[in-house]
């Protein structure tokens, strides 16, 4: 019986939680556990790659890892002034004895040495943050899992199994990029499973804290839609035309270094 397209792209995308599971997996593997036959894997594994999603070997998949990734150490000196200032403000709307999560990246993490004396419980996937912030008003609750060496973020299936059992007050997000079609995208697929669970999970504001550069810009793995933004924090430096399409869209906008428009 012929498939139909959900079906299929339900199929694909359990192929991919699968081989992000366990690194590898034989085509064997993967037509026993999801039910079809290995022609059919095979199939939708020719599709994966040549949306340059995962990588073939002899008789099984692998997903594609992204060498050239900077490292968080280098991500901090790129716009160093802007993150503080972004960081600065969004720490600004953070209530006192609230809950908050803040997702990986140097944006992100730059909030939590700005939370001064209030009584804050941080939930965050960023291994870098216990480095960020000895303040004894700051309970810090790192979510585990699997940890991306260069970008020190923690990610997998153990992960999001602790974000799903959590739920915060606010959640503060950072991006690869983000665009008035596209909505908010990154180049780590299980950064944006990451991402999908913190949503569902967040009984209020959701803020997306990024600088100038990345509006207007798409990678390749979808996040969220931009209706799960309320905020997005930036900088001046933005380029107008990405800035007008995303206010089009009825995005609020904060100018870090001016005042809301």
């Amino acid at each position: 019986m012929k498939q139909s397209k959900k079906q299929i792209e339900e199929r694909r995308r359990s192929l991919i939680t699968l081989l992000q599971e366990h690194s590898s997996c034989r085509v064997s593997f993967l037509s026993g556990t999801l039910g079809v036959s290995e022609l059919t894997i095979r199939r939708d594994l020719e599709d994966l790659e040549q949306e340059h999603l995962i990588e073939r070997f002899h008789g099984g998949a692998r997903m594609i890892q992204i060498g050239n990734e900077q490292t968080a150490d280098a991500k901090k000196q790129d716009y160093s002034v802007e993150k503080d200032l972004i960081g600065k403000a969004a720490a600004e709307l953070v209530p006192n004895n609230s809950t908050i999560f803040l997702g990986s990246g140097t944006t992100a993490l730059s909030i939590i040495k700005h939370l001064g004396h209030k009584r804050v419980t941080v939930v965050t996937n960023n291994a870098l943050a216990p480095v960020y912030t000895d303040n004894e008003h700051v309970t810090l609750i790192l979510c585990g899992g699997e940890c991306r060496l260069k970008a020190k973020s923690l990610i997998g299936p153990f992960t999001e199994h602790v974000i799903n059992s959590i739920f915060v007050d606010m959640a503060f997000l950072g991006a690869n990029g983000i665009d008035a079609v596209n909505g908010v995208t990154t180049n780590i697929y299980q950064e944006a499973k990451i991402y999908e669970s913190i949503a569902r999970n967040c009984t209020g504001k959701i803020v997306l804290v990024a600088t100038g550069h990345k509006l207007g810009k798409t990678y390749t793995y979808k996040s969220l839609d931009l209706n799960a933004i309320d905020l997005l924090i930036t900088d001046s430096t933005a380029n107008r035309r990405p800035l007008f399409d995303l206010k089009s869209e009825g995005m609020q906008v904060l100018f870090a270094d001016q005042a809301i428009e």
